[in-house]
């Protein structure tokens, strides 16, 4: 099979001596080559290789217009580097000084004239057979440059994926640890108050009218702390894949009225319009109340919270699929870079506006899971400074 590879080599012979080139020409014959040029013209070497690409080249020293000494410096400016090209002299000076030269300068072999022609034919068999080993060691060194190369690139990827994976597991540590600290503020604030207020509604000596006046404190202390257990409470239940579905019948205009009538005191005190629309037709809807209710009420009190002027729309709809319930406000939105983040666990846009505002940071993440679980989703809309638009659409 190699044999018959090196039979379709392509071989130049550079002599400028006619009858020589035919001899060699009838030995290439004789030995089965079939693929092989010549020329009398030294300078036309450099076309030649460049367009016939020749395998092994024949070549003469003494010659018109160029040597073959003159020939090899010329090629060895444009044979890429250390790219093994055969070339075997055939040389009438036999001369052991013009045999080293020819050697040292870019000659793979060396015969002198008259040769033999069963030794030129095993020279040349033998220099192909070379130049094929090379081609073949250069192929395989490509290969292998290849494989490390891509090895080298998912060794890369890989290190890339680790080292992103290392920052995502200490952001969420930190993440974590603003939680805990922030979720303690959150208990310790209402707690300090109950048990303030609650010592001193005990006093013997506080008149009706002081009572009267602290009463709702400890009150609202205590709506604060159980609203933040119970934030904690189903955000366990939700990732621990133990938060249960209870779908009935249910007047879903009178359960959002319900909510927005809880928040309609907080907006007339901060001079926040807070509008709401019904269903027109058919109230009735089939769903889990109590989830719907809790998504409905944390984006409602989202927008409340960071909306200090101007207007909140609760707008309620059906779609030929949905139920859509759009809450929207002109609040302090939400940056671009934080809006694909918000909704998840323990993600929250600022601290600084965790502490101005107050709340766990937990019930857009809460919103979320408990639309996913109802089938549904929730998109947003948000510019910061102009407000958002939160859109939750459940499957009817």
């Amino acid at each position: 099979m190699i044999e018959e590879v090196l039979k379709k080599a392509k071989i130049l012979i550079v002599e400028d001596q006619q009858a020589n080139i035919d001899v060699l020409e009838d030995l290439l014959r004789m030995k089965g080559y079939r693929d092989f040029r010549s020329t009398a013209d030294p300078r036309e070497v450099f076309h030649l290789y460049a367009t016939y690409e020749p395998d092994l080249i024949l070549l003469d020293l003494s010659m018109p217009y160029l040597s073959g000494f003159e020939v090899m410096e010329q090629l060895r400016k444009i044979i890429p580097e250390n790219t093994y090209f055969p070339i075997l002299i055939l040389t009438a000076d036999a001369t052991k000084e013009t045999k080293e030269k020819a050697l040292s300068e870019g000659a793979s072999d060396f015969l002198t004239k008259p040769f033999d022609l069963t030794e030129v034919a095993l020279r040349i068999q033998n220099l192909l057979y070379t130049n094929f080993l090379h081609k073949q060691l250069q192929g395989q060194n490509k290969l292998l440059e290849k494989k490390v190369k891509e090895r080298t690139k998912e060794l890369e990827e890989r290190n890339r994926e680790l080292v992103k994976a290392k920052e995502r597991v200490e952001a969420s540590d930190q993440l974590k640890t603003n939680f805990i600290n922030n979720i303690s503020h959150e208990i310790r604030t209402p707690l300090n108050g109950i048990l303030g207020y609650g010592q001193i509604l005990v006093d013997p000596d506080l008149t009706l009218e002081e009572k009267t006046f602290y009463a709702p404190m400890l009150k609202e202390s205590s709506y604060r702390l159980m609203n933040t257990m119970t934030n904690i409470m189903d955000i366990s239940m939700l990732t621990s894949g133990n938060q249960k579905v209870r779908n009935r019948e249910i007047d879903f205009n009178r359960l959002v009225q319900d909510i927005v009538e809880d928040f309609q005191a907080t907006c007339s005190a901060k001079n926040v319009e807070l509008n709401t629309s019904f269903l027109t037709d058919e109230p009735g809807i089939y769903t889990d109340p109590e989830l719907l209710r809790k998504i409905i009420r944390h984006l409602v009190d989202n927008a409340v919270k960071f909306t200090s002027q101007g207007t909140i729309d609760v707008t309620v709809s059906k779609g030929e699929e949905n139920l859509i319930i759009e809450v929207k406000d002109t609040g302090v939105g939400i940056e671009e870079e934080w809006q694909k983040q918000i909704f998840e666990n323990f993600m929250q846009e600022s601290t600084t506006i965790t502490r101005i505002f107050e709340g766990t940071g937990l019930g857009l993440s809460i919103s979320k899971g408990f639309a996913e679980l109802l089938g549904g989703r929730i998109t947003l809309m948000s510019e910061k400074d102009k407000g958002s638009v939160f859109t939750v659409l459940i499957p009817l």
